[in-house]
């Protein structure tokens, strides 16, 4: 994900924007704790620097205090945690919208907050090195489009360069989304870009190998084939004291952090598993005018299982160079099985993370079309080789778990700009219906609060696994050590959701918020150290 632009989006929301809308949702916030009731008080307090630069609850571990992100919105008096459930469905969200839309002050401020994601993205690739960039929006030379081996260079040294052998560049065609559809008036389709990696297959004892897919969602306005030269400084500190993230691109990079995100690209793809992931619509090398109807985006997944079963609306570049297009392309990926056959885990970051927990709400519970007044709500798609889902940097708990007011900002999307962006609370009380799930987080990441990832946890069902590192939300400035066992992680979860296996190798289970913390390892977020006060 550019992190920089979901952050600053946030932040340049009115800073009433919270009191408005919590007076309109009627959800006071206690300032007497960081956690609710019956969750361990915190008993240590840590400064940490990029990306919240602030002082931040924590659980001390020895002479260390590990910091993480507090609940935002505390159960009112005399309600449990059914408050996550019920006040934060579509249905609710909706119905506090209508009052909000009467109130000038609590409607002029969610519109506010609404239209920094509905705005349009600039593309970076290609802005350091004009090999790779592309216009989207036209008919594309698949071979313009980089490739792994071209961060084989000594100055890049990615992992993912490996793959270049037994990798395809691919195109997939998909609708556009109601937003452009309806608000903006554009008609036609747009093009999904990206690779599609071969894996070896997964070894289970002396048995064959079993060949399964990971799709993996890029995070918001990351792009897939961007440069991330790990000499750029990426981080600064500003006069104020307060890190924030250089201008990008700079001289060397076009986006901070994108070689952390093929690292597990290239991780999963070793362990033998096939991998499939684009940008996004609206962003990078994909088309499309916005990057953020999420809900779109976990159709456009099953779109792209279906299209490289059937060759429909798809091309694609082999790693020798052939082009393959439509029933040419037909069969060639998925090792020859049916895009109903072949064992998937979904994958995602950040908003990529929101486009999984859609796609496996469609997929097992039921597939409604939230952004659009007349869309009512079908059976789930009902495809049992969907194994499970990893989410990083999730919002897995769902908008109640959130800071107060992004409820209004939800509704506002869905109903004025035909957006499904956040998952609500229908998603989160319904992850007990998924196979399987992997959380993966940074112990300040800001998406939401800790309370609600370990919430979406206990809720869900074996195999699964909440793995923590202490960092923050964005990719920038992680411990290149953190993001390895994430990726670690990643490969044991995936593992035991395509072989079936009842439990995640190595995953343990916390016993509370106080021992998911503190368990997590000793690695920490370059600008921070745990010696700060």
């Amino acid at each position: 994900m550019n992190n920089y632009r979901e952050i600053r989006m946030r932040i340049s929301v009115p800073a009433t924007i919270a009191a408005l809308l919590v007076s309109a949702v009627g959800h006071a916030q206690s300032a007497r704790s960081p956690v609710n009731p019956g969750t361990p008080e915190p008993d240590c307090t840590m400064h940490v620097n990029y990306d919240r630069n602030a002082d931040l609850p924590g659980y001390r571990l020895g002479a260390s205090c590990i910091p993480f992100t507090r609940t935002y919105q505390l159960m009112p008096a005399g309600q449990g945690r059914e408050f996550y459930v019920a006040g934060f469905s579509d249905a609710a969200i909706r119905k506090r919208w209508e009052a909000c839309r009467q109130d000038t002050a609590c409607h002029t401020a969610a519109l506010a907050g609404a239209k920094p994601f509905i705005a349009y993205e600039p593309r970076l690739t290609g802005t350091v090195d004009s090999f790779g960039k592309i216009d989207p929006e036209s008919d594309v030379d698949l071979k313009a489009i980089r490739r792994p081996g071209y961060f084989g260079a000594p100055r890049y040294a990615e992992l993912v360069t490996q793959a270049e052998v037994r990798t395809y560049t691919v195109e997939f065609t998909v609708p556009r989304d109601s937003y452009e559809r309806r608000y903006l008036g554009k008609t036609g389709t747009i093009k999904l870009r990206g690779w599609y990696l071969e894996g070896a297959g997964i070894a289970e004892g002396d048995g064959p190998r079993r060949r399964a897919l990971v799709i993996l969602n890029n995070g918001g306005g990351s792009e897939l084939t961007a440069i991330d030269d790990p000499r750029s400084p990426g981080v600064e500190r500003a006069a104020s004291g307060q890190y924030v993230l250089n201008k990008q691109p700079d001289a060397l990079s076009e986006q901070y952090g994108m070689r952390h995100w093929r690292g597990f690209v290239g991780i999963l793809n070793e362990a033998g598993f096939d991998v499939l992931i684009t940008d996004r619509r609206g962003n990078g090398i994909s088309g499309g005018v916005a990057g953020f109807n999420t809900a779109e985006q976990a159709n456009d997944m099953v779109r792209e299982l279906d299209q490289m079963q059937s060759g429909d609306g798809l091309r694609m570049l082999t790693p020798t160079g052939e082009l393959l297009t439509g029933p040419a392309a037909a069969g060639k990926l998925m090792a020859g099985m049916a895009a109903t056959e072949i064992p998937v885990v979904l994958a995602g970051y950040s908003r990529g993370s929101y486009a999984v927990s859609w796609a496996m709400q469609k997929n097992f519970v039921r597939d409604c079309d939230l952004d659009v007044p007349d869309g009512g709500c079908k059976a789930a798609w009902g495809r049992s080789n969907i194994k499970g889902a990893i989410l990083y940097g999730p919002n897995s708990g769902g908008l109640g778990y959130r800071p107060a007011g992004h409820d209004m900002i939800e509704a506002a999307l869905r109903t004025e700009y035909n957006t499904t962006y956040y998952p609500d609370s229908d998603v989160f009380s319904n992850i007990d219906k998924w196979p399987g799930l992997l959380i993966v987080k940074g112990t300040w990441d800001y998406v939401e609060s800790m309370e609600g990832s370990l919430e979406a946890f206990r809720h869900a069902r074996e195999p699964k696994e909440i793995y923590l590192f202490r960092g923050p939300h964005p990719l920038a400035t992680q411990n290149p050590e953190n993001m390895r066992l994430a990726g670690a992680r990643m490969v044991a979860f995936a593992r035991a959701a395509v072989l079936g296996k009842p439990r995640v190798e190595g995953a343990r289970v916390p016993a509370d918020l106080r021992d998911l913390v503190t368990a997590s390892p000793d690695h920490w977020e370059r600008t921070t150290a745990p010696s700060q006060p």
